[in-house]
């Protein structure tokens, strides 16, 4: 019996709909395909959307820990996951996240006993790459390599990102030159924003927030301007997952998205997953399938830890996660990775799988976070329109 808490409001709602939709697809798959898990279906309690931050979850995960849920899947927002860990933890139930980056989930004071697991890269890993494309991305007409200015909405996962930056860039000598937090949507005066980036030119610009980043990179593009309407200062920006969305209606200024780089997180999108979204929800195709990958292996991998750990119990789905991630024999489904457990039970001995999902090969660190994984990029055309990049490698480190 697994469970589901997603949020309708602020920096997860863009992607409730993808998440809600991966969720329930994956567990139809693994009733209707492969027969369910131990000679039953698998169930899931009806999905709990928050619909405002604060929202206390204490009453919800009792109600589901009543109806018997041991595994819960979460894309709530940092401060609403520390809150409700206790309760998950009392309850003992497994929970596995696939929004969350932000590292205060992972502060000392914060109890998880174990038992939380997050799929999404982590702010140290974003911040790494990050990082590097600052040492790498100075230019004739950007600033010092190193240099970094910081725009993002105020949230804890925004200062999270910030901080990790920071520790990374100045013990090599680098720093942030400019920041501005702003709330919900509403990224203040641009004219004052852009100023504030453009008074010490950075080497790479992080904007960490949602679609208001295109009006701004025009407002700064058009900063840049000479008389002959052409850029004096180029600096190359990176962009987070809620503002990697096609921009072709919002009227903006033409190149003024050429230097930058959007990312989800995940490998290249498989051709099956991205009809089975559609065929629910046609809509996607404009909104995008951000963190549904994460959604759909969530299922897939609450489902095969239970099969390695002979239990529906969420301390050992819990335990068993990292294991299923890192075996020796690869597969790509939870038919073939169940029937290669099963065929080690059958001969006694212990099977070990490497599962590789839709969001492609993951680690867990020690913390249980994603250690290593993918990430896809974006770019956009003259006219706005966002361009799939590539897909490359991320590393938390240990």
């Amino acid at each position: 019996m697994m469970g589901s808490i997603g949020a309708s409001y602020g920096r997860c709602a863009p992607f409730e709909s993808a998440i809600s939709i991966a969720l329930h697809e994956a567990l139809i798959a693994v009733n209707a395909r492969w027969e369910g898990l131990f000679g039953h279906e698998v169930e899931m309690a009806e999905r709990h959307v928050m619909a405002e931050a604060g929202e206390d979850l204490t009453a919800v995960i009792a109600a589901m820990a009543e109806s018997g849920v041991t595994t819960v899947i979460t894309s709530i927002d940092e401060d609403s996951l520390i809150a409700a860990m206790p309760a998950f933890v009392e309850a003992g139930m497994a929970v596995i996240d696939v929004f969350t980056s932000g590292m205060s989930v992972r502060a000392p004071d914060v109890l998880t006993s174990n038992m939380l697991i997050r799929l999404a890269p982590n702010d140290l890993a974003i911040a790494s790459l990050y990082a590097e494309a600052a040492w790498a991305g100075s230019g004739s007409k950007s600033g010092a390599p190193g240099t970094v200015a910081f725009v993002s909405e105020d949230t804890a996962q925004g200062h999270s990102l910030l901080h990790e930056l920071t520790q990374i860039l100045e013990p090599a000598g680098g720093q942030v030159v400019a920041e501005h937090f702003y709330g919900f949507g509403e990224i203040g005066e641009l004219d004052a924003v852009v100023a504030k980036v453009l008074k010490t030119p950075p080497a790479l610009l992080v904007v960490n927030g949602g679609p208001e980043a295109g009006p701004f990179l025009s407002a700064l593009y058009a900063a840049t301007l000479d008389e002959d309407e052409r850029p004096t200062v180029v600096v190359p920006t990176r962009l987070g997952p809620a503002a990697s969305v096609d921009y072709v209606d919002a009227e903006l200024l033409p190149e003024c998205l050429s230097s930058a780089t959007g990312y989800v997180p995940g490998t290249d999108l498989q051709v099956d997953h991205v009809n089975m979204m559609l065929n629910v929800d046609p809509d996607l195709q404009r909104t995008g399938y951000a963190y549904s990958q994460q959604g759909y292996d969530a299922v897939i991998l609450a489902c095969l830890a239970a099969q390695d750990a002979l239990s529906a119990e969420g301390v050992d789905i819990s335990a068993s996660i990292g294991k299923i991630l890192t075996g020796t024999q690869e597969c790509t489904d939870f038919g073939d990775c169940r029937s290669i457990l099963r065929a080690g039970l059958s001969a006694d001995e212990r099977a070990t799988i490497r599962f590789t999902g839709r969001m492609g090969a993951l680690e867990l660190g020690a913390a249980k976070d994603a250690r290593t994984g993918a990430i896809r990029t974006f770019t956009w055309s003259d006219a706005q329109e966002i361009q799939r990049g590539t897909s490359e490698d991320f590393d938390a480190g240990s």
